[in-house]
């Protein structure tokens, strides 16, 4: 899985108003969330905005389920397919809309995929700037069966970029420790330690800032050594 941008990229997007009820919804057996809606197409929202479906949405849910079966009769693997290619188009293309729609067709296929609930936060976080229910959605993701390597990377990331630096900390120490190669989780993990007040920490990890993707944290570096001063 490609990784995602460093938080300097994300601290650039603009906000976007969102609309929410704080009802919960029951999205698979025995798993519940907070039932919230966007202002957008319903396959562009997490869950598909919640909405009722009439019989001629459903019948096409089912063809959907039953073709994507027929080519690959695991749902776990369908589901991981769906959620590879939503993971491509967050990342590779920024297109939070098609990336939705290729996780509520994971969800469709296995309700209780990991994949899926990061995948929403990550649409929540970026599209709908919903930090709230990200938190909601990263931390059933955690519970679930296998969840993905670089989760505790975008669960602390995102906390960061809400203004929770210190629930931030723990989660990026953990990231360190899940993708040690990974030089997005230590930039964060270092604004992490800048932002609590320990400018000592922070400098000190920021020496350890290396591994994949060191080029994309570049600004982040610079803008770090200059308002840190180490």
């Amino acid at each position: 899985m490609k990784k995602l941008v460093p938080l300097l990229v994300w601290l650039l997007a603009a906000a976007v108003p969102t609309l929410a009820q704080a009802q919960k919804a029951e999205v698979a057996p025995g798993i519940s969330v907070t039932r919230k809606t966007y202002r957008v197409p319903d396959n562009e929202a997490p869950f598909f905005n919640f909405a009722d479906k009439n019989e001629a949405q459903k019948a096409a849910d089912k063809k959907l389920v039953d073709a994507v079966l027929e080519r690959v009769p695991d749902r776990t693997r369908a589901a991981g397919t769906a959620i590879d290619a939503g993971m491509r188009a967050f990342l590779s293309d920024n297109d939070f809309a098609t990336a939705a729609k290729r996780f509520n067709q994971a969800y469709l296929l296995h309700p209780q995929h990991s994949g899926v609930y990061h995948g929403f936060a990550l649409v929540a976080a970026a599209r709908f700037k919903d930090f709230g229910y990200a938190d909601e959605l990263f931390r059933l993701a955690a519970r679930m069966k296998s969840p993905a390597p670089p989760l505790a990377a975008d669960h602390g990331r995102t906390l960061l970029i809400a203004g929770r630096p210190a629930e931030a900390k723990a989660l990026l120490e953990q990231a360190v420790k899940d993708t040690p190669g990974w030089a997005v989780p230590r930039m964060n993990l270092a604004w992490a330690a800048l932002q609590t007040g320990n400018r000592a920490e922070a400098c000190r990890l920021i020496t350890q800032v290396k591994g994949q993707d060191l080029e994309s944290v570049e600004r982040d570096l610079a803008l770090f050594k200059q308002k840190a001063g180490c």
